[in-house]
């Protein structure tokens, strides 16, 4: 019997294909592989005022019976020049360069995230010779003054993410993020020298960040800490064995300037802090011991969320009652992202205000002391302003008498809808306006008198009825739509110079932290 009767058939088939087996005399060899047809998509796209190359990125969706393209069929992306491709995008830092592309026909959307409008090439037919797309996008939203930065991020650090740190700095560069923060689970890691590498820092800045990763209390996002901080791992805080007491008195002992963000704080009941720490908002108690209220932020908004209106809507209610005890909290919104597609690096983002909104040029320290003054804004793509009394996001406003003037400004990229604005005094809706459609920059502006009997609180909320897609997310599987939350602007009536919450503490330690 000769060796190769004694391989199994399926065996004997595969070495076949490759040509280590010739194959039985009558019998049809399987085909061998072969590469589609490609061609090469060229593009450049350029600031439709000022004529300068800016990075972009590229949605392919396949029309007239062509598929969409596959770049990548996992999360580590592929270097075409300056940019990274995966899945169906182009991540471009240079807005210039040249993409293998099977050949085909294709909608291309050129965008630079939500301050850009949109241009949208129909119909591109790619052949073996290639194509081309030029694109000329405008900055239509003015954020002068806030830069935009998402708190929450995962990459290879993390045991459950591949996606390698140098394509988050192609992805969130693209896309017009201008910060990124390192929240891999129980791991500090740094971007820095990739954006040095690269020579990018023009574009986006980066703080170093652990996320917490706990069992039994959740996970927190702690930023900045020092990449060489003692502790497990490679400078993360010890969790192991410990409650939220204890880890939270140790990011404040080694790192007192990092910002503690509760992450997605209903979730799921395993990974949930308010969940697992059985709170109770409405009457400020939490049944389990070792919980703690000494953290700075809560992330009301998790990308993976975007489309789960009533989890949102549960977490913003826990929000407005820890304000109204004195519980004064940031709100952020990040997208927890782990992949390069569906929850993408950005959406949602955090617009904070600062000194100079140039990436490169944020002070020391600047980030984590605007976050805990929350003077912030969360956002899938509106932008909010709000002032009262001229006093503006996180600021204290005269209210003699318990009257004060609100003004609010929406601002919206063409392509991002808004449909409502609601206005909220002390977590209760004074006010909804419904916005008629437009694709003008300025959606929606328009004053109104609020009213607190005591020192109270503002906020505004702009939803968006249409998805983002397919910029953000897509039509099918993860449909995200415009969504905007402001932090408060805070109200004193009795005009002693501080925020006195209308609702005492339950019983516990405050950890409270009043502004001005």
């Amino acid at each position: 019997m000769t060796a190769r009767a004694l391989l199994p058939l399926a065996a004997t088939a595969a070495l076949a294909a490759i040509g280590l087996v010739a194959p039985r005399v009558g019998s049809t060899a399987p085909p061998l592989p072969t590469l589609p047809p490609e061609g090469g998509l060229t593009y450049e796209t350029r600031d439709a005022d000022t004529g300068q190359r800016i990075p972009c990125k590229l949605t392919l969706l396949g029309v007239d019976g062509t598929p969409d393209p596959r770049f990548t069929h996992n999360d580590i992306g592929r270097q075409e020049g300056d940019a990274v491709v995966a899945y169906n995008r182009i991540l471009s830092v240079s807005g210039v360069g040249v993409a293998h592309v099977p050949v085909g026909t294709y909608d291309v959307y050129v965008s630079r995230g939500p301050e850009w409008d949109l241009f949208v090439a129909r119909r591109v037919k790619v052949t073996p010779r290639g194509a081309m797309v030029t694109a000329r996008l405008k900055h239509v939203v003015d954020t002068h003054g806030w830069l935009s930065g998402d708190f929450h991020v995962h990459a290879a650090s993390s045991s459950d993410s591949h996606v390698p740190m140098h394509d988050r700095v192609f992805e969130f560069i693209a896309d017009g993020v201008e910060l990124i923060v390192s929240t891999d689970h129980n791991v500090v890691s740094n971007y820095q020298p990739i954006i040095d590498e690269l020579g990018v820092g023009h574009y986006l800045a980066s703080l170093t960040g652990d996320e917490l990763t706990t069992g039994g209390w959740g996970h927190f996002g702690a930023f900045p800490l020092p990449h060489d901080l003692e502790r497990a791992g490679q400078g993360a805080v010890l969790v192991h064995g410990r409650t939220a007491r204890d880890f939270f008195k140790d990011v404040r002992k080694n790192a007192p300037e990092a910002v503690i963000d509760v992450h997605h704080p209903r979730l799921d009941k395993e990974i949930g802090y308010f969940s697992l720490g059985e709170l109770d908002t409405h009457a400020d108690v939490a049944a389990r011991p070792g919980f703690s209220f000494d953290f700075d932020a809560l992330e009301v908004l998790n990308g993976y969320q975007d489309s789960e209106r009533r989890s949102v809507d549960r977490v913003i209610d826990d929000w407005f009652s820890l304000l109204n005890h004195g519980h004064v909290v940031t709100a952020t919104g990040n997208s927890d992202t782990h992949h390069l597609d569906h929850n993408i690096g950005g959406y949602p983002r955090n617009y904070v205000r600062v000194q100079d909104d140039e990436p490169s040029r944020l002070r020391d320290n600047e980030i984590p002391r605007a976050i805990k003054g929350h003077h912030s804004l969360f956002t899938t793509a509106p932008f909010v302003r709000l002032t009262v009394d001229k006093a503006s996001l996180g600021d204290l406003a005269r209210a003699p008498g318990g009257k004060a003037r609100a003004e609010i400004e929406v601002q919206a990229a063409p392509w991002v809808s808004v449909s409502t604005v609601t206005l909220y005094v002390n977590g209760q809706e004074v006010k909804r306006w419904k916005v008629a459609p437009s694709t003008d920059p300025v959606r929606f502006r328009e004053g109104w008198d609020v009213e607190s009997a005591r020192d109270g609180w503002v906020v505004v909320r702009v939803d968006g009825d249409k998805p983002l897609a397919p910029v953000v997310g897509d039509w099918k599987h993860f449909d995200v739509r415009p969504l905007a939350l402001t932090n408060p602007v805070f109200l004193d009536v009795d005009g002693n110079g501080v925020y006195d919450p209308p609702i005492p503490h339950g019983q516990h330690e405050s950890g409270t932290r009043l502004p001005l």
